[in-house]
């Protein structure tokens, strides 16, 4: 992610652009991929693109899009998105992780591994990914950014195994 897409991220939020607007210009741009190469040929007008951006997204990315448009930056949407999720998440407390099961955790577990996440990194709310995955054989796996957390029964045996060749 280059630094340019985080700037433009950072715009993006401090313009007080709903996540919601920005969920569904994402969503415009993955759904119509010829989209990107009409807005980023050089031979198409700058008139006949902004013209395409007012009719394909939602009022409020106009202007944003417009710029990236006649800046030549339009290759880095999938960047700026994703730099803009994290910087949305950054500053509203919200913490993204990853739990791998075999079997589906209850309402209260779940609430649980939440509770534990928040307390644990001092955020005030958790987007828990749920992934089923058959091949940790039991218990669970959470995944923070680099972090792991791993309660599987497959994670257990790798470290029994471990500490016996050690010996």
């Amino acid at each position: 992610m280059t630094q340019t897409a985080i700037n433009y991220a950072k715009v993006l939020y401090e313009l007080g652009i709903s996540k919601n607007m920005v969920e569904e210009a994402e969503k415009i741009m993955s759904s119509v991929p010829e989209l990107k190469g009409i807005l980023e040929n050089p031979t198409v007008s700058k008139q006949k693109k902004h013209n395409i951006i007012e009719k394909v997204f939602p009022k409020e990315m106009h202007n944003f899009f417009k710029v990236l448009s006649d800046y030549q930056s339009i290759e880095e949407t999938d960047d700026i998105f994703a730099a803009y999720k994290k910087y949305y998440n950054e500053k509203n407390g919200i913490l993204e992780a990853r739990l791998s099961y075999v079997t589906a955790p209850g309402t209260e577990q779940l609430e649980g591994i939440r509770t534990f996440l928040m307390n644990k990194y001092h955020k005030k709310k958790v987007d828990l990914m749920l992934t089923e995955d058959p091949t940790i054989v039991g218990g669970f796996i959470i995944q923070v950014e680099n972090y792991v957390t791993d309660w599987s029964t497959r994670g257990r045996l790798n470290q029994l195994q471990q500490k016996l060749v050690r010996r």
